[in-house]
């Protein structure tokens, strides 16, 4: 065994790379532990590495554990294999001062790098990944787990990997979306909300905010306003906001934004089919009344259209890109509320001059969406499987709704019976004036209750603090009266406390 006589010593007091409570593979602990050996010059001088039936008996580890560990520092260069010789530390060896003779490394200044953004004074949105941990989520972000057509899906994910599917599913597509996904768009989905389009008028985008960020680095600068509802999406208020754009506040009523000939902008972002987030429907003539502003401005508007598949009483109010003359409507839709949030799949209908610039624009972030989740999107939506899962998934929230609103009725504090536009995935509850929305919140996490404060939603310094937003179409149905008294539970005491305080 040559030149191994003194290795022993060296090997002692190495027990930690070898530590059974790590969850690394054993040839990694080998291989760090060698790596040390060699950075401390244990090799140097022509000393051949030790053999892997040596090594192995010395540490109490296999052959085939030590080998694995030699293949990888030969495969990084950090040793070499002579012939008819063995192993030898690679030549020159770089050397790696260790950590017990040397000062740690001052940490790095990232603020010297990083590039400053914007100052945003909105709050962000609260994401809710662990959400389903929680016994009552009353949120809107995304559908129950059980209403996902998990049988439907995989049929569909299958077949997109087979015949001619195949090429579509895993082809560099450049900066081309999924031919059939666009047909799909174009004679199963957009014809229910009024709209017709043609290929080049169609984007498959990475969710909503994909396409808001798009448009805001295409279409936005800092010269222009923009109307904004108040309250309003926090996350399209960040998104603008850092385009430089200035953000006019367009207040809301029961009839959705309220402007006039008087208000000033240049563009406008609206939730019209449903605001988000009190869920009130922008009027007829109002939409008429702003085609005509925009006209008249050479302006456009953005028309976020993220859940209106969801209307439980009477027909739903056209979108505003199939009003007139709409070639100044920039349309978003989505599938994040129905089907998957996770899927990340949304869609841009416009002018084909706006298409091919946010087309350019996306080609130098992510090129296409994964063509094997789009495929399999369209094969879904063309089975029919999409619609028979919508209506399923319609008469479940229309429940829900219905669930909600009756019990916000009976266990809620109110100063008077509240009016819930009847669609969407969520209701907005205004309390009483001195109900501590933010505070009700914190204590109902407590509880395993998730709700919003709806303060977040409006611009700084304009809001009420009494407002909530509770979303239904994540929870189990049997959970939502249950999680309502609880929550009313909740606000009663916080109200008496407040009460007490003040009297």
């Amino acid at each position: 065994m040559r030149s191994h006589e003194n290795l022993g010593e060296f090997l002692e007091g190495r027990s930690a790379y070898l530590d059974s409570a790590t969850n690394t593979p054993m040839y990694r602990r080998v291989r760090a532990m060698l790596e040390d050996l060699l950075a401390r010059g244990v090799f140097d001088g022509g000393r051949p590495m030790p053999s892997t039936r040596y090594l192995a008996q010395e540490l109490g580890v296999s052959r085939n554990t030590v080998a694995a560990a030699y293949d990888e520092l030969i495969a990084l260069g950090v040793i070499e294999s002579r012939p008819r010789s063995g192993l030898y530390a690679a030549a020159p060896l770089t050397r790696t001062p260790s950590a017990e003779s040397s000062p740690p490394a001052p940490p790095v200044d990232w603020s010297t790098l990083l590039q400053p953004r914007e100052s945003v004074e909105f709050t962000r949105t609260l994401g809710h990944p662990d959400a389903f941990d929680y016994p009552y989520p009353f949120i809107s972000s995304q559908p129950e787990l059980r209403s996902f057509p998990v049988r439907g899906w995989l049929r569909a994910a299958s077949e997109a990997m087979t015949g001619p599917h195949l090429r579509y599913s895993v082809r560099d597509a450049v900066d081309q979306d999924d031919p059939l996904l666009v047909e799909a768009l174009r004679k199963e989905i957009l014809p229910s909300r009024g709209i017709e389009a043609a290929a080049d008028e169609i984007l498959v985008t990475s969710g909503t905010q994909q396409g808001l960020s798009l448009i805001a680095d295409v279409l936005l600068r800092p010269d222009k306003i923009m109307g904004f509802e108040n309250p309003g999406y926090l996350d399209a208020m960040h998104i603008f906001k850092r385009s430089g754009v200035e953000l006019s506040p367009i207040p809301v009523d029961g009839r959705g934004a309220v402007f006039d000939r008087s208000t000033v902008f240049d563009a406008m972002y609206l939730t019209p089919s449903h605001h988000h987030p009190t869920n009130v429907t922008l009027s007829l003539p109002r939409r008429k009344l702003l085609l005509e502003l925009l006209e008249e401005r050479n302006g456009f508007v953005i028309e976020d259209d993220y859940d209106s598949e969801f209307r439980f009483r009477g027909r739903s109010t056209p979108s505003l890109k199939s009003l007139g003359d709409n070639r100044r409507v920039i349309y978003l839709g989505s599938f994040s509320k129905f089907l998957s949030a996770g899927l990340r799949i949304g869609y841009i209908v416009a002018d084909p001059p706006v298409i091919a610039a946010l087309r350019a624009e996306r080609h130098h972030r992510t090129k296409h969406l994964p063509g094997h989740i789009q495929r399999s999107l369209a094969l879904f939506v063309m089975s029919g499987d999409y619609h028979k899962v919508l209506r399923s998934h319609r008469r479940r929230l229309k429940q829900n709704w219905e669930i909600i609103t009756e019990s916000i009725n009976k266990y809620m504090p109110r100063v008077e019976t509240p009016s819930f536009p009847p669609g969407g995935v969520s209701v907005w509850y205004t309390g009483p004036e001195d109900l501590d929305a933010a505070e009700l919140t914190e204590r109902a996490a407590l509880q395993g209750i998730l709700v919003a404060d709806g303060s977040r939603y409006f611009f700084p310094g304009t809001g009420s603090r009494n407002c909530l937003r509770l979303g239904f179409g994540s929870i189990d149905q049997n959970s939502i009266e249950p999680g309502i008294a609880l929550l009313g539970g909740i606000a009663h005491r916080l109200l008496d406390e407040s009460r007490r305080i003040s009297e």
